[in-house]
Order: structure tokens, then sequence, then C-alpha cells
């Protein structure tokens, strides 16, 4: 009996999901929002923006102002992507400098030197409801 407890303990364990809400204070215009979430390294850091690599892909319209969505996942270290695609070219589009012009951010804020930061620096523990604020660039 008590194996028959520890085992469906462990079940609801796995299977339970949290809350994340991603609030963007600062979107500066009308488009669609891009965002993804990952949770491992090896798919954040490889650069590849295929849905099928991802945590969770988001793709909506969204207007200038506040933005925010809430999602259901399991239990893990995560790390958040987001582009607003003013265009609605699905790219992200570069000037002269290779800056991106379109607004862009990371989870935890954070910048790569040349690029997406890294995941370990962008991550994220998800073990209860959390709210994350991504300040676009």
């Amino acid at each position: 009996m008590k194996y028959l407890i520890l085992f469906l303990v462990s079940i609801f364990s796995f299977s339970q999901t949290h809350k994340l809400e991603i609030e963007i204070p600062n979107v500066d215009e009308d488009g669609i929002v891009y965002i993804a979430i990952y949770d491992n390294p090896r798919d954040f850091d490889s650069g590849n923006n295929s849905p099928e690599i991802m945590a969770l892909n988001i793709i909506e319209p969204i207007n200038v102002g506040l933005y925010n969505k809430t999602v259901d996942l399991k239990k893990g270290t995560y790390a958040v992507k987001v582009l607003i695609d003013t265009n609605g070219n699905a790219d992200i589009d570069l000037n002269f400098f290779g800056l991106p012009k379109e607004q862009f951010g990371f989870s935890n804020n954070v910048l790569g030197l040349f690029g997406a930061p890294k995941f370990d620096k962008a991550s994220f523990e998800l073990n209860m409801y959390k709210k994350i604020i991504v300040n676009l660039r």
C-alpha cells in the first residue's frame, strides 16, 4: 500500500504544472510577438529557432504598451527569448551594424556580447507561480 501511495505521489509531482506569467511593459510598436521558451541549454544556445525544439512557442498579435501572457509549464529550468516583428516578415531584421532593428529581449533581461545570451544567464527555476518581466530593447 505504501508503494502505491509513493507511486501516485510521484506521478502527481511529475505531471504538476506551474503558472509562468510573462510581462512585457514596453512594447513600442504593434506587430507579432514571438516568445520562445526553452527548457535546456543545448536548444537555447543553438541559434535554431525551430518550434520543435522549444518547450513552448507563442506567436500572436501584440499592441503598443503592456503585454501579459500566462502559461502552464512543468517544474523545471527555463529561459525565454522575445521578438516583436513589426513588419510581418517573421524574421529578425538587422541594421548595417548587425544589431536588431525590432524590439527583442530575454528572461532575466540579460544580453549576450555578440548575439543572444547563454542559457545559464537567461535561465530561471519554475517550481511555483512565477512572474518574469522582459524589458525589450
